[in-house]
């Protein structure tokens, strides 16, 4: 049985692996993304890490699937990155079967992840499902019928950059009032840092958790801190789930699809962020519109998007 080689490059963590036609995963590397170092340092450890899985496989390697951590536009399989520069425009597959000598297929890490979690997790059995990847930054991926909807634009899905709010914040994407700019996990970080900046008495439990530096805290030390009763940690996942739990009701009501999987870094604190995020969603729900969509969590965790990637490389083997 033949392999396939899935990367996903992601704003916190990059990541490449080996599957098999069946998608079990056989072999992982990962590391660190640094985004001082660019696209061509990205380049240079994906390539290298790569390699060293193609050079461990017991079976010939026949396709290549990346999933990237920002906009790709599909038809063209060209990306571009909203939070480090240097990636505008470039030929990312094209790169990857230079490189490697393989057909390679590019999407979005959002896509990449509905993918992966429709085929081998939280979506097995759906028609039509809408994954949310919660991390760096918020995307959406839609998938009916078994396959991704991309729209004319490569935009479908792009959940993160509807504007939920007139408070003029900025965005990466270069709008204002964004659901990204409220919910990912650098706005989690960053309205964390912010109380214990103004009042660190209150924020004592985040700061101990980041060895004592408030610049330090991360969404994660949120999360951890939530679970623990914490009441300025609960406070901010709870305003999380506010926004969350409008952004949802809007894809239930254009979509309305079989199953929401949420997704990414922030998804993994569990019930601690879904039992709030449920509880949000009951009061702005319409007793005239009842909904029997449902809101889980991926099963692959922060793997969904390689499992994604995996996927297109099997499309391309089969």
């Amino acid at each position: 049985m033949d392999n396939v080689l899935a990367v996903d490059i992601g704003g916190t963590r990059f990541r490449a692996g080996l599957f098999d036609q069946s998608g079990r995963r056989l072999d992982v590397v990962e590391g660190e993304t640094t985004r001082s170092g660019g696209r061509d340092w990205m380049l240079e450890q994906v390539a290298a890490r790569s390699r060293e899985l193609v050079a461990r496989s017991s079976a010939p390697v026949k396709a290549c699937g990346v999933s990237f951590g920002g906009p790709v536009d599909f038809q063209k399989q060209c990306v571009r990155s909203l939070h480090v520069p240097g990636w505008d425009g470039f030929e990312l597959a094209r790169w990857a079967r230079d490189t490697f000598g393989l057909p390679c297929l590019v999407d979005n890490d959002a896509n990449a992840g509905a993918l992966g979690e429709f085929r081998f997790g939280a979506g097995r059995g759906t028609h039509s499902m809408f994954y949310m990847t919660l991390s760096t930054g918020v995307g959406g991926g839609v998938v009916h019928g078994g396959k991704i909807c991309h729209g004319r634009d490569s935009l479908a899905g792009e959940i993160g950059h509807i504007p939920v709010s007139d408070s003029g914040v900025a965005c990466v994407c270069g709008a204002t009032g964004c659901l990204e700019s409220f919910c990912s996990g650098t706005a989690i970080a960053k309205r964390a840092r912010e109380w214990a900046s103004r009042r660190p008495e209150s924020a004592a439990r985040l700061i101990e958790l980041c060895e004592g530096d408030a610049e330090k805290i991360t969404a994660r030390a949120v999360a951890i801190a939530a679970a623990e009763g914490d009441p300025i940690a609960l406070e901010i996942v709870n305003e999380t789930a506010q926004w969350l739990a409008r952004a949802l009701l809007f894809v239930i009501r254009i979509l309305n699809p079989d199953r929401i999987v949420l997704g990414g870094g922030v998804a993994l604190a569990g019930k601690v962020l879904l039992e709030p995020l449920h509880e949000a969603m009951l009061p702005m729900a319409s007793p005239n519109l009842p909904s029997t969509t449902e809101v889980v969590l991926a099963e692959l965790e922060n793997y969904s998007p390689l499992y994604g990637a995996a996927a297109l490389a099997m499309d391309q083997s089969s």
